[in-house]
């Protein structure tokens, strides 16, 4: 066994085939004769049909952004169009689409966050909200954003079920 591990690969693979066609087996080596010759085309059939169960097991346990180029600047719009008055800064985060859900959330001034999460179910659907430390409950400006935000997520929520969600069913 010494002498096939200074050989290349090529010239390695060439003798453990001589060695399996004459029955010539070393003690470390596997006693089970091979069931079939395997030429080249049935490899190829064995690796494509390999490849095959994997990418559909992928696509499977991926699920697919259904989101269009143009869902997330109109959401960001609309939103924007919702704090026209007051004087705040927005930021979003990526709007996520997919067949049983849709995902949409941001920061306002920096204090707030949100995210929208719509479901089929109005009971699983929900609106979170995280505040930083710098947050004051007591500010009348901060409570009317909270306002806005939960009446936008009830615009948001009927927009994604009416119009997708319940689509795909």
């Amino acid at each position: 066994m010494n002498d096939i591990n200074k050989k290349s690969t090529s010239n390695q693979m060439r003798i453990l085939m001589k060695r399996m066609r004459e029955g010539k087996y070393d003690a470390n080596e596997s006693k089970e004769t091979p069931k079939k010759n395997l030429d080249m085309r049935d490899m190829l059939k064995i690796t494509r049909k390999l490849n095959e169960d994997i990418n559909n097991n992928e696509a499977r346990n991926k699920a697919q952004n259904k989101e269009t180029v143009y869902d997330q600047s109109i959401e960001q719009q609309k939103m924007i169009n919702f704090f026209r008055d007051l004087n705040v800064n927005l930021r979003f985060v990526d709007l996520e689409v997919y067949d049983s859900l849709v995902f949409f959330g941001g920061i306002v001034d920096g204090i707030i966050k949100f995210a929208y999460s719509v479901t089929p179910d109005n009971e699983t659907s929900n609106l979170e909200f995280d505040y930083s430390p710098e947050f004051s409950p007591d500010d009348p400006q901060n409570d009317e954003i909270i306002k806005r935000l939960e009446a936008y997520y009830e615009v948001f929520s009927k927009y994604w079920q009416n119009n997708l969600l319940q689509k795909d069913k």
